[in-house]
């Protein structure tokens, strides 16, 4: 039995092979000393683990001590343990086939050390063990470039240049129908969190006198209602804040990636936030963005 991670800054998503995928929102919130009711479900759970109480997903978000994973410290493995096991809800044996942005020994050994073991884990109040025998690292963007290539999904007569935007950073790389990979870089703090900035920063939300917090202002964006809470609308500044970390964006990977643009015929958009760019490329030639952005990288690996 295989299970497939992707543990992203605004994300997790997980699967068993074979099986669909599970996103949570990565936000938890430690309620082990606390009398809290949740609502139990598969996307935001209640996991005990390691002696700890936790909420995962978008009901954490409403508790005053919500943290994000990043917050957290999302390379520590206890940290990476509820949100892994979080989806699963039969006992498992098997490998991990875990996706990363970059290929970081000291890491990838440190997850080794902590994760391939036997661990116990309850799940909206139901327990189960889980055993790890081995954990496989690929990069996330390469998986889902290869992926198209072999499925057609982009043409194979130029490179593809992909551009992965996460919630904290965006990967980009140029790769060949070969699979072979000319240049990679990735921009730290220009992901859906730069946009969540930028949007609290205008002075229409300055006028309002209230301290915005960027998760919430990152959910308003993802589910469309540009509403942070019930009063504070947003809306009418999104559309040319997102023009300008649009164009901010593309012009510093055209710029970085110059040498290796005259062979590229598709560039390719993935990631969490890359829906948000849908109506603003979809008719473009050369553009792409698949149907489900966000699974990209997980759907790459099941289907491989």
């Amino acid at each position: 039995m295989k299970l497939i991670a992707d543990i992203g800054n605004y994300s997790t998503i997980t699967a068993l092979e074979g099986k669909e995928p599970l996103l949570i929102r990565a936000v938890e919130a430690d309620i082990t000393v606390k009398s809290v009711m949740s609502k139990n479900t598969d996307e935001s759970p209640t996991v005990l683990c390691e002696g700890r109480k936790l909420i995962l997903g978008e009901y954490a978000t409403k508790q005053k001590n919500a943290q994000t994973i990043v917050e957290q410290g999302k390379h520590n493995p206890d940290v990476i343990k509820p949100y892994l096991f979080a989806g699963l809800r039969e006992n498992f044996q098997g490998s991990i086939s875990y996706l990363v942005p970059h290929r970081d020994k000291w890491q990838e050994d440190g997850l080794r050390s902590k994760l391939i073991n036997t661990h116990e884990i309850a799940v909206n109040g139901k327990f189960y063990k889980h055993t790890v025998t081995d954990i496989q690292f690929y990069l996330e963007s390469d998986v889902a470039v290869e992926a198209a290539f072999i499925t057609k999904e982009i043409p194979d007569d130029g490179d593809c240049l992909a551009i992965d935007i996460g919630g904290g950073t965006t990967n980009f790389l140029i790769m060949t129908p070969d699979g072979d990979v000319l240049h990679r870089n990735s921009f730290p703090d220009v992901g859906g969190v730069s946009l969540a900035n930028d949007i609290i920063n205008s002075d229409l939300m300055k006028s309002q006198k209230y301290a915005f917090k960027v998760p919430k202002i990152m959910d308003a964006i993802a589910d469309g209602t540009f509403r942070y809470g019930r009063n504070y609308d947003f809306f009418p500044v999104f559309k040319p804040l997102l023009d300008n970390w649009f164009n901010r964006l593309v012009d510093q990977i055209m710029l970085d990636s110059r040498d290796y643009l005259s062979d590229v015929a598709t560039v390719m958009f993935i990631g969490g936030n890359a829906e948000l760019l849908r109506d603003r490329i979809q008719n473009q030639d050369g553009y792409y963005i698949p149907q489900n952005p966000q699974y990209s990288n997980i759907e790459a690996l099941i289907g491989g």
